[in-house]
């Protein structure tokens, strides 16, 4: 080919000499045409540049020989541009101050932790490190951040890092940015769970600077990272990354969790590219389940014109599981026509579908739904369903659905089941402050009403409020236990003035040497900022001197009583000792006795 392109030149540059110059022999003519093949091969490169062609390309052939412009490189191999590459790895950062609003909430509800989180932080065993990084997490406790991030740099336990790491993403702190991007950047010596680990991470914290390494880990279809990366590119993504991937649609290497994934993040990037093959995958009946369910949802996160008519005719189908994801995507649509849906799925025999749909219309504040919702709270089968219900309700704050929760609290007929999570909604939606404290009264006043009593005084124990200064006082004068505990609870969160004597009283109680300790005692004395190692002395004092009074008084009485059984001694009296008569000496003499061998008497 590439001599025929060279014959070609030849000929017409000597057709162009022919017109400049007229007919020359044929032995000009042939001697032009070999001048010109030589020229046209030493100036090859020079003269056409890229757009000679070679053997092995076609395609170039063709644009060289129709004028086209040369295609890249890329394009002649048919490969596309890669996205991946090293990531450059943001500087290292201290953890973000906490609110000090947060630290006092938190040393007054919690002030034995301040005392001792620090340590076991620092010195702790990594049982116990892994425990109180739980309570931390559950906490969000922020008062520890700066030892949990040096902790993170020390610690040679993977679980320990992954709990820091994890406990860092709750609380929303960039300060370990650096760490996950070097992980992402070469993470094969590293445990699976570490990077997915950093994978979440990344994804909480939006981080940027994590693509390329991302990509890398992506394009390389290590299926060990597929899905991590996936789902990492969906959160932190944008147009380029959602064209590279739609590509991966055409695939069919790719294993169906890798389609499930795949259709979930283009539905988060809104990738519109491809619409219409989600549309083909949802309505699919002989697809996999998980890639209809999935694409459905996608195409409402895509809310391009004419899905919700779509959806609309997906949540038709038999199968349950796909309807309730047709309401994942439909509740991406504000019009009536996603209203209408939302309100019909209420009414579906598959509870989940019914969550979702209460779920959905919370979320868009579907006001007309109140009606269904207050059926539901009544009559659902479901409990799960129910308790939605009365969230919902609370959270829209319609005429017809607060009458309903009042009622719950108000009306003594209703039994005391559901009154504790309609409080738990009103609270939360800051309504029914009075009925709730009112409500809380009456159980502290009866025994057989303990349960309702413990849950309520739960949730007032999560908001300050001085309606409920009364009842406070009320839970830390009972006798029971488990009340005075919530009592003090509820006090740590609001400090009411009315109760500070009775806090003060119980704390006075306080030994930590005692032998039968009182922790609700030691528990009120840490609420009020005591020293409770100096009060513990003070009682060890007292302790002593009880101790020592209790002695005396007993060797006392030993000797008393000692004193009182011991026999009398009578002293000797120096008086004159009675005169002996002598008795009258007798004359008679006494029998003589003889010797019976001898015959001689002898007297005695």
């Amino acid at each position: 080919m590439k001599k025929i392109v060279l014959l070609l030149a030849g000929f017409f540059f000597s057709l162009n000499v022919f017109a400049q110059e007229g007919p020359a022999s044929d032995s000009q003519a042939e001697s032009s045409a070999v001048e010109a093949e030589s020229s046209s091969e030493n100036a090859s490169s020079d003269s056409l540049g890229s757009a000679l062609p070679s053997d092995s390309d076609s395609d170039s052939e063709i644009d060289a020989l129709s004028g086209a412009a040369p295609s890249t490189a890329g394009e002649k191999s048919g490969e596309k541009e890669s996205l991946g590459g090293v990531s450059e790895v943001p500087a290292k950062k201290r953890p973000k101050t906490p609110d000090p609003e947060k630290i006092t909430e938190l040393d007054n509800t919690d002030p034995e932790g301040k005392e001792k989180n620090a340590e076991v932080l620092k010195f702790g065993l990594e049982e116990d490190i892994s425990d109180l990084l739980d309570k931390m997490l559950q906490k969000k406790d922020v008062r520890f951040v700066n030892e949990a991030y040096d902790l993170f740099q020390e610690t040679k336990s993977v679980s320990i890092r992954e709990k820091i790491l994890n406990f860092f993403k709750q609380i929303e702190d960039p300060c370990l940015e650096d760490y996950a991007v070097t992980i992402l950047n070469d993470p094969y010596d590293e445990k699976t769970s570490t990077v997915n680990a950093c994978f979440s991470y990344i994804q909480a914290m939006k981080t940027k600077a994590a693509l390329p390494a991302t990509m890398t880990l992506l394009e390389s279809d290590n299926e060990e990272y597929f899905t991590g990366a996936l789902e990492t590119i969906g959160k932190i993504g944008g147009s380029r990354e959602a064209v590279f991937i739609t590509e991966y649609l055409e695939r069919e290497d790719l294993t169906v969790a890798q389609r499930q994934s795949l259709v979930r993040v283009l539905g988060q990037l809104h990738a519109v590219e491809t619409y219409d093959k989600l549309v083909e995958y949802a309505e699919d009946e002989d697809e996999n389940a998980f890639v209809r369910m999935y694409s459905a949802e996608a195409i409402g996160e895509m809310q391009k014109s004419g899905g919700d008519e779509i959806l609309a005719r997906l949540f038709e189908s038999d199968n349950p599981n796909l309807r309730q994801y047709v309401i994942k995507g439909i509740a991406h649509y504000k019009n009536e026509e996603a209203k209408k849906v939302l309100i019909q799925a209420l009414k579906d025999s598959h509870y989940k579908v019914r969550q979702e749909a209460v779920s959905a219309i919370k979320e868009n504040d579907v006001k007309e739904a109140d009606e269904y919702l207050i059926y539901r709270a009544k009559n659902d089968p479901v409990q799960a369903v129910k308790n939605d219900c009365i969230d919902t309700l609370a959270s829209l704050n319609t005429e017809k659905g607060n009458e309903f929760l009042m009622q719950q609290i108000t009306d003594k007929k209703i039994p005391d089941g559901p009154k504790a999570r309609v409080a738990k909604a009103l609270l939360e939606a800051g309504r029914g402050i009075s009925e709730i404290a009112e409500l809380t009264m009456e159980t502290v006043k009866d025994d057989r009403r303990k349960q309702l009593r413990y849950a309520l005084g739960k949730e007032i124990a999560k908001y300050s409020n001085p309606a409920f200064a009364d009842v406070t006082l009320e839970f830390l004068k009972n006798k029971d236990t488990s009340t005075i505990g919530t009592g003090l609870d509820m006090w740590a969160k609001g400090r009411y003035s009315n109760c500070e004597a009775e806090v003060n009283t119980l704390a006075d109680k306080a030994d930590l040497n005692a032998k039968n300790k009182n922790q609700l005692a030691i528990k009120a004395a840490r609420l009020l900022g005591r020293d409770l190692e100096k009060q513990t002395e003070e009682k060890d004092k007292e302790r002593e001197a009880k101790e020592a009074e209790k002695k005396a008084k007993e060797d006392a009485k030993k000797a008393a009583i000692k004193k009182a059984l011991s026999p009398m001694k009578a002293e000797p009296k120096n008086e004159p000792k009675p005169e002996q008569k002598e008795e009258p000496k007798s004359e008679a003499k006494e029998p003589e006795t003889k010797d019976p061998k001898s015959g001689i008497g002898d007297a005695k």
